[in-house]
C-alpha cells in the first residue's frame, strides 16, 4: 500500500504544480485578498515569487521531514480546500479557469488528496 500512498501524493504535487502553472495564464492574483489590491505587473511578480517558498516547504515536508505522514495528510487537506474554493469562485467575474485543464488539474488534485487521505488512514489502521 506505500507505493499507492507515495504515488498519490506525488501525482498531488505534480498536478498541482501544473495548475499554478496555468493559473499564471488566468492571472489568479486577481482573485487573491492581498494581491488583487496591488498593481497587476507587481500582483504577478509576488504570486510568483511566493510560489517559491511554497513549494519548497511543501516538497521539504512531504519528502525530507520526520513528520510526512502528517504533512501528505496537511498538504492534501489543503488541495481539498483549494477545490473547494475554485468551486466557489467560479461564478465570479475575474475567475476564467475552464475545463478540461482546471478539472484536470485542481479536481484531479483534490481526486489523489482524497486517495492519499483514505490510504493514510487505511495504513495506519492495520
Amino acid at each position: 500500500m506505500k507505493h499507492w500512498l507515495n504515488l498519490s501524493l506525488v501525482v498531488t504535487l505534480a498536478l498541482f504544480a501544473v495548475h499554478e502553472m496555468d493559473a499564471m495564464t488566468h492571472a489568479e492574483w486577481r482573485l487573491l485578498p492581498v494581491l488583487s489590491g496591488m498593481e497587476d505587473e507587481a500582483a504577478r511578480d509576488w504570486f510568483v515569487l511566493l510560489h517559491i517558498p511554497l513549494f519548497i516547504a511543501a516538497f521539504w515536508m512531504v519528502f525530507l521531514a520526520p513528520w510526512k505522514r502528517l504533512a501528505g495528510q496537511v498538504l492534501s487537506g489543503l488541495t481539498i480546500v483549494h477545490a473547494i474554493v475554485h468551486f466557489l469562485l467560479s461564478g465570479h467575474q475575474l475567475y476564467t479557469f475552464l475545463p478540461p485543464i482546471e478539472t484536470i488539474t485542481v479536481y484531479g488534485a483534490a481526486l489523489s488528496s482524497a486517495v492519499f487521505l483514505t490510504l493514510s488512514f487505511l495504513e495506519t489502521s492495520e
